[in-house]
């Protein structure tokens, strides 16, 4: 099976599995799909696929916005557009906690503009791609976006995402992974 087919039909089982049992899941609250570039020494594209895990607790609930946030659990395929038959491809799990500023979505006739950002931690299944090297499985991975809520719970999610991963100098070299990403999102409540 080629990598790009293993990509595919994980994120389609995971999400027949989640969608399942959606109503009764006690963990995933939403899914998201997520395409990308890297083009810093390397050009390289991202497909991401993530579960979602919403915090019961929100913070600054006065007004129409307030802060709140989710684990963010994802798995990560990414090839780079090379043919130096280098390593060129390579998967990514992660786990973040987001913290998510957001207007209430009654207040704004179903349409919530949010900003997002957290940092987490990543495990690489290679520690190079292409003439990248990370030194080290274990990375950390910052991220900031942003992006609009809508329907009429505001279940859908439109948004644009930054992400940075590195080993944060454990290990040197640190070539990192600069992933700018257009974000897709479901959540079942």
């Amino acid at each position: 099976m080629k990598p790009t087919c293993r990509f595919v039909a994980i994120p389609v089982l995971l999400l027949l599995i989640t969608t399942a049992g959606a109503t009764g899941n006690n963990w995933v609250d939403a899914i998201s799909l997520s395409l990308g570039t890297h083009e810093d020494s390397i050009d390289a594209d991202i497909y991401r696929f993530g579960l979602e895990n919403r915090w019961e607790r929100t913070w600054f609930n006065g007004g129409a916005w307030n802060v709140g946030g989710y684990w963010d659990a994802e798995l990560a395929y990414i090839k780079a557009d090379a043919d130096s038959g280098e390593n060129e491809e390579l998967y990514n799990i992660s786990l973040t906690p987001v913290f998510r500023l957001q207007r209430d979505t009654a207040l704004s006739s179903g349409v919530s503009p949010f900003a997002e950002a957290g940092i987490g931690a990543h495990l690489l299944s290679d520690t190079s791609l292409a003439n990248d090297n990370y030194s080290t499985a274990f990375q950390f991975g910052s991220v900031i976006g942003c992006g609009l809520g809508f329907g009429k719970h505001g279940q859908y999610e439109l948004g644009y995402r930054f992400q940075h991963i590195s080993n944060a100098s454990i290990k040197s070299p640190n070539d990192g992974l600069d992933l700018h990403m257009l974000r897709i999102g479901y959540s079942f409540y």
